[in-house]
């Protein structure tokens, strides 16, 4: 019967096609924002995350060394100590020496600044970070001298170093592999949810608005017509 009656008012099955395209669009440009967006937010989130953690390692990683320092002085201690923060935390680890400790300690290999993010640590005494690859973040802090300090370390001109002078930087590097599969998966999965959850509502709401828009009006323009 619907379908005859759809045949008799030809203007009926243009408004559902009408309705039919609007539904599709809306839900489409839904399905787009959410690609957009959710990726974007999800991203935003885990690099601040990200972020939070590698101060967070830094702050517990420079106070564990330098109270093994002060107390010990043991270079096997303090190498012990950040082994033991890389195991736990799953990171890679470089300590970097400032001018003042190269001249009091002489320069080692693996402890220079072999880049621009590293040496403007050292001379600004700020915190930066940036990415090394896609997936390999790098957080680069700086260690500042406190009176402690001034027992075991020396300014330039050989006297006792002033407080607040950087003495040198943490670099901690995390490879975030794990982390990018696990937000892809949790994309898939959220996107397939609300995709399949938006285009069934759609539907519901098209046959509603179907039944009540054009087979009612069918209806009473018939009985017009009667």
């Amino acid at each position: 019967m619907n379908k005859a009656l759809m045949e008799n008012h030809p203007e009926k099955k243009e408004l559902q096609k009408r309705i039919f395209k609007i539904f599709a669009a809306v839900t489409l440009l839904f399905a787009v924002f959410l690609l957009v967006v959710l990726p974007y937010r999800l991203y935003t989130r885990d690099v601040q995350d990200i972020r939070q953690n590698a101060r967070e390692i830094s702050e517990l990683l420079k106070s564990g060394l330098l109270s093994t320092m002060i107390n010990t002085g043991e270079a096997e201690l303090v190498r012990s100590l950040i082994n033991d923060f890389k195991k736990k935390y799953e990171f890679e680890f470089r300590m970097v020496r400032s001018q003042h400790v190269e001249k009091q300690h002489g320069v080692l290999e693996d402890e220079q600044a072999t880049d621009e993010l590293l040496k403007q640590v050292l001379k600004t005494g700020k915190s930066r970070d940036d990415w090394i690859d896609r997936t390999t973040f790098r957080f680069v802090s700086p260690f500042i001298a406190d009176e402690r300090c001034q027992e075991c370390h020396e300014s330039k001109d050989g006297g006792m170093i002033a407080p607040g002078q950087v003495l040198g930087a943490s670099e901690i590097i995390f490879d975030l592999s794990a982390q990018e599969n696990d937000s892809v998966r949790l994309i898939a999965e959220i996107l397939i949810l609300l995709v399949v959850s938006l285009f069934s509502m759609s539907w519901v709401l098209y046959m509603v608005i179907k039944k009540g828009l054009i087979e009612g009006k069918t209806i009473v323009d018939d009985e017009e017509i009667s």
